[in-house]
């Protein structure tokens, strides 16, 4: 019985050996491979980035004249219409400014009337005439001036908006432009504005589509448009502005919201595609693939990889390719024997 267990053992140490020799001498195994075709497509690569909702009359109201502030007759976030009044400043003094001038003028027009009869008369000289216009003149404008003081002592919303911030509270003194508000209008679709790099501005141009999504509506994503590219970067960050305007009026947004925004430029770029699974390896912008020769032997073929997209490869077809291997290519090296299974 041992002998006989002896003797198994030694034939099947025997049977390693003669398979190892068999390796060692260049017996190589057949790998099942799947091949794809390279297709030739026109592909616009859509642009990725993020910026700032804005409303798109954004502005920072203020007074004309400094003095202490009466009232703020809004709160954040409120919605005004147009012609409401908003703020306004203690009138007291702009009011006595007003009188003092409306009292000026009273005058200069009862010295010009008494100069001008004079006048008639030959009492008083020509230049004695022009020097009471000239009075009546700047006592006019003097009252206009009041006018117009008074009436930029209060702010007004310019439209139907929002008030997207106050700076200031009631019984503060504020000089003459200093920001008390900060009003956007609800009349025009907001916009994100948005930056993107030198290679990408000049694949857009306006007009171009784009799809914007909000992390306060995941499930909602808003069309918008290109309205506006900046012809100069933005200092720091090299970027260039672009401002996305939205299809129409959302009532549900807010200004101040971040968007992440999908541009799809127009202009298209002529590539061979391919399944990313057909890439073996890459290094920045060459990529390697397996083809198939008449000998069915795989061979390794770089390619200049132009973008990555949607589990597909794009690339400059250099060498003509028209079938790589796309399945079983992780178990092949240089002239490796395959099989093709359809």
């Amino acid at each position: 019985m041992q002998i006989k267990t002896i003797v198994t053992l030694f034939i099947a140490i025997i049977l390693l050996s003669c398979t190892a020799k068999e390796e060692s001498a260049g017996v190589l195994k057949t790998i099942p491979v799947k091949l794809v075709d390279i297709q030739q497509k026109e592909i616009s690569r859509p642009i990725y980035t993020s910026g700032v909702l804005t409303a798109k009359d954004e502005l920072l109201l203020s007074f004309k004249t400094g003095g202490i502030v009466k009232n703020i007759y809004v709160i954040e976030g409120q919605t005004v219409k147009s012609g409401q009044l908003l703020a306004q400043l203690d009138l007291a003094e702009i009011s006595a400014y007003k009188e003092q001038a409306r009292a000026g003028l009273e005058k200069a027009e009862r010295d010009y009337k008494r100069i001008e009869n004079l006048y008639q008369e030959k009492v008083a000289t020509l230049e004695q005439k022009q020097n009471a216009h000239s009075a009546l003149q700047v006592a006019k404008a003097n009252l206009q001036v009041a006018d117009f003081n008074e009436k930029h002592s209060k702010i007004i919303a310019p439209a139907n908006g929002k008030v997207l911030k106050t700076f200031i509270e009631a019984s503060e003194l504020i000089g003459p432009g200093n920001p008390v508000l900060a009003f956007g209008s609800t009349e025009k679709a907001f916009i994100l504005k948005t930056g993107v790099t030198d290679k990408d501005v000049v694949r857009i141009q306006k007009g171009d589509p784009a799809e914007i999504n909000f992390d306060a509506y995941p499930d909602i994503t808003f069309p918008a448009v290109i309205t506006e590219i900046s012809g100069t970067s933005t200092p720091g960050s090299g970027t260039y502005e672009v401002q996305l305007q939205l299809d129409k009026k959302q009532d549900v947004l807010f200004s101040g919201f971040i968007g992440k925004a999908t541009i799809y430029p127009r202009q298209k770029q002529k590539v061979s595609v391919l399944p990313v699974n057909a890439l073996n390896e890459a290094d920045k912008n060459t990529g390697y693939v397996y083809i198939v020769d008449e000998k069915n032997m795989a061979h390794k073929e770089s390619i200049r990889i132009a973008f990555i997209m949607d589990n597909q490869v794009a690339f400059y077809n250099d060498t003509n390719l028209k079938r790589v291997i796309n399945e079983g290519n992780a178990y092949l090296f240089e002239k490796s024997p395959v099989e093709i299974i359809d």
